[in-house]
């Protein structure tokens, strides 16, 4: 599959590892960095070859979320079935995904990391739901799946402080599968991808629906009201205000403003 921002390759037999890796916007979801994301997934999902598949970035970032120009175009009220498909198709993916996070991620990019069955995070890197720094809701159907991870508390707090954290500072709270240092976050997601490799496809296929059963319910249920919360978000005059003074740029050097911690 021709591609520039999305790379597949194999690790090995069974094994595939598929790496955003767009370094003129630092992995914002562009159209093209999705476009190109869902073709991979799609190809993959429909080769019985595949038990099982890394989901990586870059080393110094995941995924910066979304760009500036998607936002816009949501602000201006165009609708992204993208918004709903990319999740979908992560929960939907025939055999397990574990997303390893060596840098960064953060609104959108933590949300799609998060539909991955395993995830494998960086002591180092940051990662936040900062959707409300830029003066809209959450969307990707976080505000149903962060709290089932982490508990109503502490995602009403992610969420509404927009808050970036360490990896380390999130080692106890259960948002990740593992938090390690950051030289060992995909060598740790490649030996548990080669583990799970050596089972056979047909049970690991019916135990990934079984298990993702009650996430493709919390995915229904909350894009439809996320979506609704954005037109009401992005109907009031200050909203384009707060999205423009609220986003930091793919070479601002950091994920996003207020990362002290």
């Amino acid at each position: 599959m021709a591609s520039t921002k999305v790379e597949v390759t194999w690790v090995e037999e069974g094994v595939a590892l598929v790496r955003m890796n767009d370094p003129e916007e630092r992995n914002l979801l562009t159209d093209m960095l999705v476009d190109e994301l869902m073709a991979a997934l799609r190809e993959l999902s429909a080769d019985a070859k595949v038990k099982a598949a890394i989901l990586c970035g870059r080393r110094d970032v995941f995924c910066g979320g979304g760009s500036l120009e998607m936002l816009r175009a949501v602000a201006a009220g165009a609708t992204h079935a993208k918004d709903v498909l990319l999740p979908a198709m992560l929960v939907e993916f025939p055999v397990p995904i574990i997303a390893a996070l060596e840098g960064h991620a953060v609104g959108a990019g933590l949300a799609m990391a998060l539909w991955c069955d395993i995830v494998v995070a960086s002591e180092r890197a940051r990662y936040g739901a900062n959707f409300t720094s830029m003066g809209f809701t959450p969307g990707l159907g976080i505000t149903a799946l962060l709290p089932a991870l982490v508990g109503y508390g502490f995602a009403t707090e992610m969420m509404m402080t927009a808050k970036l954290y360490k990896g380390r500072e999130l080692a106890e709270r259960r948002l990740f599968t593992h938090v390690v240092p950051e030289g060992e976050v995909l060598d740790l997601a490649v030996d548990i991808a080669r583990r799970i490799a050596e089972r056979p496809r047909h049970v690991l296929t019916m135990l990934k629906a079984e298990i993702a059963l009650p996430r493709r319910g919390m995915l229904t249920n909350a894009m439809p009201r996320e979506h609704v919360m954005h037109q009401v978000c992005f109907s009031r005059p200050e909203a384009r205000v707060l999205l423009e003074e609220g986003y930091v740029g793919p070479r601002s050097g950091a994920p996003e403003r207020g990362t002290e911690s």
